[in-house]
């Protein structure tokens, strides 16, 4: 290996910190040492990774291709070393999750809450991700359950829906449709509107609703996220359509869409892998806190 580990530990902390100086405080080793690792680096390699300014170093076009790389590499690492203290303390000690954006406030966190006061000694990974990633998350154990806004089809991956949710409009205070008890699709045409990506699966549905009506609405603001939707509605940017998952406690006045844009939440977990207790646990304050909102689908099969 031409590139050593701990030389893109060095390489790292000098792209992060911008002087052999800082980098050498960030690792806690002396400033000769990081100078001559990164001379020996661009001697290795072949490249010229810095250029010298006053007491800067510049990184080349090369180093910031370099650096994408590395910090993948670097992250990867930090969750090998996770896991490895982890399963230190014993693998019922360890519970990683991913969920759709959405359900984070109003699902998950409530339900982490539930869990962690039950389990106390429980180290948890939470993230949230996109549904695109999360068969290859869910498949390749960087987490074992993952609670998706809408289906995910896999032939690898066991899917439990157990909420149901629909698409909403979203109004800043005032505004002229606020007056009325539904929001049709067409009623926004010529309204600034706030819509998903496309190409991401809220903005499928949204678009597919639009040509069902036949109806086109340009987005002012194209967004990934219900958070980032309701963030611009407050701020009076204009309408939004989104998922009423992430609208509790939103601040922002809702409206149900005439056209029904129905969403189905659920649980993803490999089928080569059975939920360990932790997970099912976890599945279940989840279930228990889509029963509080009243959204659950009864008789959910949830792994006990």
């Amino acid at each position: 290996m031409r590139f050593k580990l701990r030389q893109m530990e060095v390489f790292r902390a000098v792209m992060l910190t911008g002087s052999i100086n800082a980098a050498a405080k960030m690792l806690y080793v002396s400033q000769p040492a990081v100078s001559k690792l990164v001379s020996h680096m661009e001697t290795t390699l072949g490249l010229r990774l810095f250029e010298r300014a006053s007491n800067r170093l510049i990184p080349s076009a090369e180093a910031h291709a370099l650096f994408r790389e590395v910090e993948q590499v670097y992250q990867a690492a930090v969750r090998v070393d996770e896991f490895a203290r982890a399963l230190a303390l014993g693998p019922s000690s360890l519970l990683r999750v991913s969920c759709s954006a959405s359900l984070a406030m109003s699902v998950i966190a409530p339900a982490l809450i539930d869990v962690k006061s039950r389990l106390p000694a429980l180290n948890v990974d939470w993230r949230t991700a996109l549904m695109a990633d999360m068969p290859m998350d869910v498949l390749s154990k960087t987490v074992e359950v993952a609670v998706a806004a809408m289906p995910i089809k896999h032939e690898h991956l066991e899917l439990v829906p157990f909420m149901r949710g629909r698409m909403v409009c979203a109004l800043p205070d005032g505004h002229r449709l606020a007056q009325q008890e539904q929001v049709s699709i067409i009623d926004l045409v010529g309204e600034p509107t706030i819509l998903f990506k496309r190409d991401i699966p809220f903005g499928t549905m949204i678009a597919r609703a639009c040509q069902q009506v036949d109806v086109e609405l340009t987005s002012t603001v194209e967004i990934t996220r219900a958070d980032q939707a309701i963030a611009l509605v407050k701020g009076g940017l204009g309408v939004a359509i989104l998922d009423d998952f992430a609208t509790e406690g939103a601040g922002v006045t809702l409206r149900p869409l005439t056209e029904v844009i129905e969403l189905t939440a659920s649980f993803v977990y490999s089928k080569f892998a059975p939920p360990s207790r932790n997970a099912s646990i976890f599945m279940q304050a989840v279930y228990a806190q889509a029963q509080k909102m009243g959204r659950h689908i009864p008789d959910a099969q949830i792994p006990a």
